[in-house]
């Protein structure tokens, strides 16, 4: 029988595949199938049985193994599908004849829907991996770890703020209309925040890794 590690390795891997077909999925149909919607329902489907192996196998990381760096692996995995899924969202934005006024133009329902699964599958492996832990969840290391990840991203938030203040500088205004109309900035905004949590969970995750060799 396959180690709780081999099985989630293979069920992570079907997540990542179903999840890229139903992001980047080609608009024409393959062979009769609409690969897009094929793999947003299978990915759909990863998701939910992720959520049920790590409610009945959690033993997937080593034993010494805190909370917290549990916590940080599917905490990578997961905001890369978001940043991934916000990336694609914001494609087909830039590709409308003009730039969306409201709310409404943006036809975000299939994005919201998307990260709504994303973000309540998130949480429930994240409480799953930490309810045999007992009431201590974060010790010295874990913090000081934690603090460093977070100047990461502060660094990373700062550096993308100075080249948008370079691009507002020195940039036509012809070429940034289209990028400043308020929902369209607002959207960019999150982005940098995603963005930001990305670089602090890729570190956090690496320190962890360097711990260990």
């Amino acid at each position: 029988m396959w180690s709780a590690q081999r099985q989630a390795a293979v069920l992570a891997g079907i997540a990542i595949v179903t999840g890229l077909a139903a992001l980047f999925g080609p608009a024409d149909r393959w062979g009769g199938v609409d690969i897009g919607a094929t793999g947003a329902a299978l990915f759909g489907l990863a998701l939910v049985a992720s959520v049920i192996f790590f409610a009945r196998r959690p033993e997937v990381f080593p034993d010494d193994a805190s909370v917290a760096e549990q916590r940080a692996w599917i905490g990578l995995l997961f905001i890369g599908f978001v940043l991934l899924s916000f990336l694609r969202f914001m494609w087909a934005v830039s590709h409308q004849p003009e730039a969306p006024r409201t709310i409404n133009d943006l036809h975000a329902l299939h994005f919201m829907q998307h990260l709504f699964s994303l973000l309540v599958a998130w949480q429930l492996i994240s409480h799953l991996v930490g309810r045999h832990a007992g009431t201590i969840q974060l010790d010295e290391r874990d913090l000081r770890l934690q603090h460093a990840a977070h100047r990461a991203g502060d660094w990373m938030l700062t550096v993308a703020l100075v080249a948008c203040i370079c691009a507002l500088a020195l940039l036509p205004a012809s070429l940034l209309g289209w990028w400043l109309a308020p929902i369209v900035l607002a959207n960019l905004l999150i982005g940098f925040l995603i963005g930001r949590s990305l670089v602090e969970h890729l570190v956090l995750t690496l320190a962890y890794w360097a711990a260990r060799r």
